[in-house]
């Protein structure tokens, strides 16, 4: 270890995402659009129209982005029915999670995560020198957080992620589940971060947004990556009470945002009409699809959003055998070995639309059948 690099960097492990279109393509030695991609959680409908706004916009990239984000901020204060004081602007989602875990971890502090979940709130965390708490919340039925978060659990940590819809296994819990552990963490003095990243493609009234500026602890994250397909421009916002909002907003790095996203953010979370055309396609298509992964002999989890986590293990395949034989016939999936308490029985597929979701059942039944 090179002396003087603050161990818990020097020791840190990179997060596992989905989504290496470009590198396995680069690999393949075959063009991006060759390859399906099923293992990034995207809108299927894509985004709205931004190629008018970006022609605009590409007129002021000579100049610095507004550190304040005003447009983009009052837009999402509008869209989130909060105030703009409480609205913190982020490069997406995950320097959101890192902009929390900085302003409040420091070494040996607990950090509550449920099982399984998103790796980047363990990966943040222990940057900072956290102590993780792993909790069971449940794969193919969510437990309502009382069921394993007690009050000596949240005495004993300083901060509790979960996500809702939970990433990888597609499941919601009930607004007044989060509200009330939200009220149990702010009596425990304990730090919450719900990150809603795919609520807008779930449902949307189970989100506790605006619950968070009348709290001290609670801290909602929201992303525009998956709900309106432009994971390209990296944005999201965050919204907290407002002490904490202020915090966040003097510490956060300057300029994180540029003025081409934060435009487009502007944009975008005015299109309303996009969310609900997009939540009933993915409503049809994962209705379809599970069933004809059940069909396949996989065993895929009752999803509320625009992925399936499915157990392969009765296929004879284990999770990466799985992946790289799809590789193989260009169709990119999740391997989700790298999601803590999954082992290598379980695959994530996005939900797109039906002529590309034909395509994957295809492969699958290509892949399936070599094994017999």
């Amino acid at each position: 270890m090179i002396q003087n690099i603050r161990t818990s960097f020097a020791s840190a492990k990179a997060c596992h995402h989905g989504g290496r279109v470009r590198k396995i393509a680069s690999e393949m030695e075959i063009d991006q659009s060759d390859l399906l991609d099923f293992s990034a959680n995207i809108n299927p409908l894509g985004s709205p129209p931004l190629e008018e706004l970006i022609a605009r916009e590409m007129k002021t990239v000579c100049h610095y982005p507004d550190n304040d984000y005003v447009e983009f901020r009052t837009a999402a204060a509008k869209f989130a029915g909060v105030p703009i004081e409480n609205v913190v602007p982020g490069n997406g989602s995950s320097e959101l999670f890192r902009l929390f875990a900085e302003v409040l971890i420091e070494d040996g502090d607990g950090v509550a995560i449920l099982n399984p979940t998103f790796g980047e709130y363990e990966t943040q965390s222990r940057l900072f020198g956290a102590r993780i708490e792993r909790l069971d919340g449940g794969i193919f039925h969510p437990k309502d957080p009382d069921e394993f978060l007690d009050d000596a659990t949240l005495q004993d940590v300083k901060a509790v992620f979960v996500c809702n819809p939970n990433n990888p296994t597609g499941t919601l819990l009930a607004k007044s589940q989060i509200e009330k552990l939200a009220k149990r963490c702010e009596r425990q003095e304990t730090f919450l971060l719900v990150d809603e990243a795919f609520i807008e493609l779930s449902d949307p009234k189970e989100s506790v947004t605006q619950l968070a500026p009348k709290m001290v602890r609670l801290f909602v994250t929201r992303s525009l990556t998956k709900s309106f397909g432009v994971p390209g421009l990296r944005l999201g916002f965050g919204v907290a009470g407002k002490e904490m909002a202020e915090v966040m907003n003097q510490t956060r790095l300057p300029w994180s945002i540029g003025s081409l996203a934060s435009a487009a953010g502007a944009y975008l979370l005015g299109q309303e009409d996009h969310l609900e055309k997009s939540r009933k396609k993915i409503g049809e298509e994962l209705f379809w699809l599970t069933n004809e992964l059940r069909q396949l002999g996989l065993d895929p989890v009752e999803s509320t959003v625009n992925f399936i986590l499915a157990k392969v293990s009765g296929t004879g395949f284990t999770s990466t055998e799985m992946t790289e034989r799809m590789v193989a016939e260009k169709v990119l999936v999740r391997d989700c070995v790298s999601f803590s308490g999954l082992g290598d029985e379980y695959i994530r597929f996005a939900v797109r639309d039906r002529e590309e979701n034909k395509r994957l059942v295809g492969a699958l039944g290509r892949v399936l059948g070599c094994k017999g």
